[in-house]
């Protein structure tokens, strides 16, 4: 087993929710990713939800990956507004012809999004 030392930032309380999903005829499927749901909201446009407050929303940021890895270059992710109500999250996924692009079987996205435990201590 390969040693892992603790998460060090400059931000307190700091936590990262790590997310991974799987592509298919539009449809998401979430492989990873305890206490938060994940569904398609449209062409090319999903939804992170979780099922209660992760704290104060600092970032988030995506990969990709694909079977046949040509499949997805030149994708880019965008996320949304995080939502401090619902707590969600949305983002599309754009193909290189920035064009809106659903998840195909065998094409799966890895998200990270980042919270902090506190709202102070976070500028």
């Amino acid at each position: 087993m390969q040693d892992a030392f603790p998460h060090q930032s400059t931000n307190p309380g700091q936590k990262d929710h790590i997310i991974r999903s799987v592509g298919g005829v539009t449809a998401i499927t979430k492989v990873y990713g305890p206490g938060v749901a994940v569904t398609r909201t449209g062409a090319g446009a999903y939804l992170l939800t979780w099922s209660e407050n992760p704290g104060t929303f600092i970032g988030a940021s995506a990969g990709l990956a694909a079977t046949t890895p040509g499949d997805v270059a030149g994708h880019t992710v965008v996320f949304g507004a995080y939502s401090t109500t619902a707590f969600t999250l949305s983002f599309t996924l754009y193909n290189a012809s920035d064009a809106a692009h659903d998840l195909a079987a065998l094409e799966w996205i890895t998200c990270r999004v980042t919270f902090g435990a506190e709202t102070t201590g976070l500028l």
